[in-house]
């Protein structure tokens, strides 16, 4: 195991995320159902790539022991569009008698989107669900950049937090939104959260008219997409 592979397992025990979630929820129930989901990196271009890499997905089904999936791989190379390495994604679950809950994590290093327009060292995606006789939640704790650059600017750079849904415009490209976070649930019997760490909507203009009374500019379209590091996670 190399240096930087043994970075990121200590990253995510550092985290708590070990294969079997901690007696917390063990002791803990309420929940019919928990899910969760995972995966490093999504490409889906106007050139026509696609897919999610890696992707974990908690089984639908599973015992009273409660369950976990996982996923790796060595590194992603989309020709003008991403590039990064060590990607990593895991979820897990578990149904108690008075606490149930899921945990999803996606990891990846060595970011590079749109030919150096954002990079990154390293992007980690948390997210936890619970339920139990308090109510329902979900957090996005422990999800981190660091040395996020965009445009070349490091202002984003190091361990510092990111605001939930930082939207920035990305001129002739589209936009970015950083730690996008899209919530579910009532918060009484349910909850989840999906954290999307760096999402990139890649957009055009289009319907855009000129007559001899003037032209009307285009209408922003969304074209693609590019996202790194989204974990789910869901209880109700």
């Amino acid at each position: 195991m190399n240096g930087k592979t043994m970075h990121w397992v200590n990253r995510l025990a550092a985290l708590g995320l070990a294969v079997v979630l901690t007696a917390g929820f063990a002791v803990a129930g309420g929940a019919q159902s928990v899910g969760g989901q995972a995966y490093s990196t999504y490409v889906n271009t106007p050139l026509g790539s696609s897919g999610q890499t890696p992707l974990a997905v908690l089984p639908a089904v599973f015992g009273t022991d409660g369950a976990e999936a996982d996923a790796e791989g060595s590194a992603l190379n989309v020709a003008g569009a991403l590039s990064s390495d060590f990607l990593n994604s895991i979820t897990s679950g578990e149904i108690g008698t008075a606490e149930s809950g899921a945990q999803s994590t996606a990891s990846a290093a060595s970011i590079n989107i749109l030919n150096g327009l954002i990079t990154a060292d390293e992007v980690v995606a948390n997210v936890m669900s619970s339920v139990g006789q308090d109510g329902a939640f979900s957090n996005a704790d422990g999800s981190t950049f660091t040395n996020l650059a965009i445009a070349g600017v490091g202002s984003l750079s190091g361990d510092q937090p990111v605001a939930p849904n930082t939207n920035i415009s990305l001129p002739g490209v589209g936009y970015v939104v950083l730690n996008e976070q899209i919530p579910s649930g009532d918060g009484v019997t349910s909850s989840g959260l999906t954290v999307n760490m760096i999402h990139v909507y890649l957009q055009s203009l289009t319907g855009g008219t000129c007559t001899l009374l003037g032209c009307l500019p285009g209408v922003p379209t969304t074209t693609g997409e590019i996202v790194v590091g989204s974990a789910a996670s869901s209880v109700q």
